[in-house]
């Protein structure tokens, strides 16, 4: 895959030096050093470059609402029957392809903004698009050296093929190992595949699929990458999955019964440990991360957006007691933190996408990784805020409110859907423990140097209103102190699974993390848009960090709680489980057990 379009991005190229070659700026700002040069100027999209993104976001739009009624999605459960020919037909399973070669020549932002545009109008329309985009086969194109297996996905690539990634199994997402087997063929050709895959994203409509299995050598396993074509013997779908939200989502259960692969189709991490997490090689985790950010986080910013157009066609046309919502304290609070929080989605997007070419070479899987949880967690705290202030109009269907005449706006669809963005791509709480799994491991098998006090005052900025500066002095001091206790903690377990057993600690520490990268980046943004340390962005800005520094608060409680005598939450959960007198808290409840024993 040819990535023909580049965003066009002036900045300072300044970049730090790490341990093995230049770190970015949350790599820096986990060792106490807010890097304000790497964010500051913030990377722009170019305006030729925004103008190209425009005119395929309107074509993309015209096209959506002309074949795809999102309500009737929800209600049916179906896409129509042909949507996802007709989008590979223009392009949409090619975007960042050159357009000598059959695809739209987008920009990395141009296609986030593209499936951004199309998640807002129907996330479920999006969604294939988007694992395609950030997960499929060709996400592994830049990672492959030339030769066979290279070419022949180019070639399936180039005939408009959908793809997807198989990982999951029944057992579970996050285990190690894989019972999905991968068997050596006796002419040597290639090897069997039989296993099951559940929760397999596009499985019911991809072409291609890469299948994680386990191949036995000698005496040792190890876990090999497979690229299957879905129309060879073996092959089925198993069943659709069917959730909460996301109706009509082509996501399946698979199985595989001895599918042949070629050697050709083998893709082996080069320099992989067998004993370590093999999802960790650095080539896979930088598409996994750099991946989740189109299926996750686009969905995410529409479904923040739309929050906001939402709040603001409710707020003008109601009134309580003969004042308009719009002049309660309570209302221009919730309106205001959603924009805020909007502004911070914004802010972590673009730095995750923009820096790539403003600062060349330099490692964002950080960033990357901790967009993941910023942005669906944001989107969840404002599509939730959303329905409590539209009320029972929030959590009334599109539909009813349509037949009885009321403007039918699809919150409670999109309240469903935004739960979902939680579990993809890995369950909130346990990205933050891999999180900081990462960051952590820097310090193994010694502590790395930390700074102890901010190494420059970039608050000292005139380009920051002064309850900025304040914002941004709290982050550097905080991250110094983050630093602290990182080291403090490698120290006190020179054993690393040790450490990586206190999930909470682990947790609450990546909550910190996460919270003070996305101030940063709120506050260079700010201080790009607004340069005279006045205006809007200014007091986006302002809001996001004021709020944040108060979940950063709660964090830091939490995290010295967790060095004294806890409440025995292992001890109580444990009796639950085994049945150990607690079952009065179950009184009066009609549970049937069957599908649990079964």
């Amino acid at each position: 895959m040819t990535h023909a379009a580049t965003n066009d991005t002036t900045t300072d190229d300044a970049t730090a030096t790490g341990p093995t070659g230049p770190t970015g700026f949350l790599a820096e700002l986990q060792l106490g050093r807010l890097r304000w040069d790497l964010i500051s100027p913030f990377p722009r999209q170019s305006p030729a470059d925004r103008v190209r993104g425009d005119a395929a976001v309107a074509e993309l739009t015209a096209f959506l609402r002309a074949a795809v009624d999102p309500e009737e999605v929800d209600r049916s459960g179906a896409l129509p029957e042909d949507f996802h020919r007709q989008c590979a037909e223009r392009g949409y399973f090619r975007l960042q392809d050159a357009p000598e070669q059959g695809g739209l020549g987008l920009s990395a932002q141009n296609a986030f903004r593209m499936i951004q545009a199309a998640a807002s109008w129907s996330v479920t329309a999006c969604y294939a698009m988007a694992v395609h985009l950030g997960l499929g086969a060709g996400a592994y194109l830049p990672v492959l050296a030339e030769g066979e297996l290279k070419a022949e996905l180019v070639g399936i690539l180039a005939d408009g093929a959908i793809s997807g990634d198989a990982d999951t199994e029944p057992a579970g997402a996050v285990n190690r190992s894989r019972t999905t087997t991968a068997v050596p063929t006796e002419d040597g050709r290639g090897y069997l595949l039989t296993g099951e895959k559940v929760f397999i994203q596009n499985g019911p409509i991809a072409r291609l699929l890469r299948v994680s299995a386990t191949v036995c050598e000698g005496d040792r396993e190890t876990i090999r990458l497979f690229f299957v074509d879905t129309a060879d013997p073996g092959f089925a779908v198993r069943s659709w999955h069917e959730y909460l939200g996301l109706k009509g989502l082509p996501n399946a259960a698979l199985t595989l019964d001895g599918v042949f692969v070629p050697h050709s189709r083998v893709f082996a991490p080069a320099g992989l440990d067998p004993d370590a997490e093999w999802r960790l090689a650095p080539a896979l985790h930088s598409i996994s991360v750099r991946g989740r950010m189109y299926p996750i986080s686009a969905p995410a910013l529409a479904v923040g957006r739309l929050s906001l157009h939402w709040s603001r066609e409710f707020v003008r046309r109601r009134s309580v007691a003969g004042r308009g919502l719009e002049q309660y304290e309570e209302i221009r609070r919730i309106v205001a933190t959603g924009l805020a929080e909007v502004f911070a989605m914004e802010s972590v997007v673009e730095w995750c996408l923009l820096a790539e070419d403003a600062h060349p070479g330099i490692d964002l899987d950080p960033e990357q990784t901790a967009a993941k949880n910023i942005t669906s967690l944001t989107a969840w705290r404002i599509i939730d805020r959303t329905l409590s202030l539209l009320a029972a109009e929030g959590y009334e269907t599109a539909r009813s409110k349509a037949r009885r005449g009321a403007q039918p706006l699809p919150v409670e669809r999109y309240f469903r859907d935004a739960r979902a963005l939680r579990v993809a791509g890995g369950v909130d709480f346990l990205v933050d423990h891999w999180a900081s799994r990462r960051a952590l491991s820097r310090h193994y098998p010694e502590p790395l140097p930390v700074a102890t006090e901010p190494v420059d005052r970039p608050w000292q900025t005139e380009a920051l209103a002064p309850r900025n500066r304040g914002h941004l002095r709290f982050v550097a001091e905080q991250a110094v102190e983050y630093a602290a206790l990182a080291r403090s903690l490698a120290e006190r377990h020179p054993d690393q699974e040790e450490l990586f057993a206190r999930e909470r600690t682990l947790i609450l520490l990546n909550r910190v993390n996460a919270e003070l990268f996305t101030m940063a980046v709120v506050l260079a943004r700010a201080a790009d848009l607004d340069v005279s340390g006045t205006g809007p962005s200014q007091d986006l800005a302002d809001v996001y960090c004021a709020d944040a520094r108060q979940r950063v608060a709660d964090a830091r409680r939490r995290l010295a709680e967790e060095e004294q005598d806890q409440p025995g939450h292992g001890a109580l959960a444990e009796r639950w489980l085994h049945g150990e007198g607690l079952d009065f808290l179950l009184r009066d409840t009609l549970t049937d057990t069957s599908a649990a024993d079964g």
